[in-house]
């Protein structure tokens, strides 16, 4: 009976508009959009070209300074009023304003100035004003050897030490792509599963108070126990199947529209593995998420009254994402993999490093489903109460 119950309730949600719009439709939508956000940031802007502001009496050494550099575009202006003119209205990214700069006094002793006008509010800027400032840095370590060398100093005292920074490595061709995509695919999947659940969640209790159609249905002969427990396993698979059509959407998108975060998914052997964790993961999710819809709903007397109480859960999924930026794999603690929320978080980006912990699995997944049951426990218990599921 529970088993017709379930498959009758998945049924009518699938035949439902409105919840195959909220469910897949949006989320596929929204996700797809936040793939394209996220390639674009890190993607190369080496072919853009940025204005820079310059005196016309320097032109010529400027062009020597910045010749190959093609990144750069020299305008040559009146005077230092036209540049901070142009740089504040946004005619050019940059301006560079020296007193007199001069290529061939730099091999006499003494300093030029050299100041570098731009709005470091801008990414765009502040990246420019970085590859100007290397550029003269080069341009100055060219002729601070030459004056060292004219005195008869060698230029390699004043190198004491040198440092070599090595980072750990992972598998993984384009770190920065997969740290983003470590970040963003499990964004993505715990969004989607909370907000595929959500309307269904919705209209499956709370709805059906509003309606007065869950007395009748609470008068027939079957138990609540199972009433409920059907309608826990439809609200969860929901879940689940808006978790996975996203996925696929943003790992196909992934694979066919970006360039950088295409390089974080070459898993070679481990791609199996890898789909077959992130689809236990996203069942375990889903269950857990179900669980916590379907309390709501329960406590709930209208399907409003129930989106505005589950509306914190969907922040709440997206909360670890800032938690977990800053740190590293390594990291990482046991309590971290039992955490509600971040558990998922923490076990995807491991599994995009190329790191394969089936203890850190097994916590995950464990936790997570324990969780659920704790919480439909509490759920039945509500549901056996009349004063929560009969509407007044």
């Amino acid at each position: 009976m529970m088993w017709r119950m379930y498959v009758k309730e998945i049924t009518d949600a699938l035949r439902d508009r409105r919840t195959l719009v909220l469910t897949f439709l949006i989320p596929i939508f929204t996700m797809s959009a936040l793939v394209l956000f996220y390639e674009s940031m890190i993607s190369d802007n080496s072919d853009e070209t940025y204005q820079v502001a310059v005196l016309k009496s320097e032109m010529k050494e400027m062009e020597q300074v910045f010749a190959g550099v093609d990144q750069v575009e020299l305008s040559k202006v009146n005077d230092v009023g036209d540049i901070r003119t142009g740089v504040e209205e946004g005619e050019y990214k940059l301006g560079i304003i020296t007193s007199g700069f001069s290529i061939d006094s730099l091999a006499e002793e003494g300093i030029q100035e050299i100041t570098l006008h731009g709005d470091s509010t801008s990414t765009d800027t502040s990246t420019l004003m970085s590859l100007v400032e290397n550029q003269f840095n080069v341009l100055e370590q060219q002729y601070v050897e030459e004056r060292l060398t004219s005195n008869g100093v060698n230029s390699s005292v004043l190198e004491a030490i040198v440092v070599n920074a090595e980072s750990v490595e992972y598998n993984s061709d384009n770190l920065t792509a997969t740290l983003m995509l470590a970040y963003l695919l499990p964004m993505l999947v715990s969004i989607s599963v909370a907000t595929g659940a959500m309307p269904i969640s919705a209209d499956i209790i709370a709805g059906e108070k509003e309606r007065k159609t869950l007395e009748a249905l609470l008068m027939t002969p079957v138990s609540r126990s199972k009433v409920l427990i059907s309608k826990w396993l439809t609200v969860s698979t929901i879940g689940f199947l808006a978790g996975v059509t996203s996925l696929t959407i943003v790992v196909v998108e992934t694979f066919f529209f970006t360039d950088n975060l295409q390089e974080a998914l070459t898993f070679e052997d481990n791609l199996g593995f890898i789909i077959l964790s992130f689809v236990l993961l996203a069942i375990g999710f889903g269950m857990f998420i179900g669980a916590i819809l379907i309390v709501i709903s329960i406590l709930s007397k209208t399907v409003k009254e129930m989106n505005s109480y589950a509306s914190p859960v969907i922040m709440i999924t997206v909360a670890p994402t800032f938690f977990l930026m800053s740190r590293g794999a390594n990291e990482v603690a046991t309590i971290d993999f039992v955490v509600p929320f971040m558990s998922i978080y923490m076990i995807l980006k491991e599994l995009l490093l190329g790191i394969t912990d089936f203890t850190h699995i097994g916590l995950a997944l464990g936790s997570t489903l324990l969780y659920g049951i704790i919480i439909i426990f509490i759920g039945r218990v509500l549901f056996h109460k009349d004063r929560w599921v009969v509407s007044s």
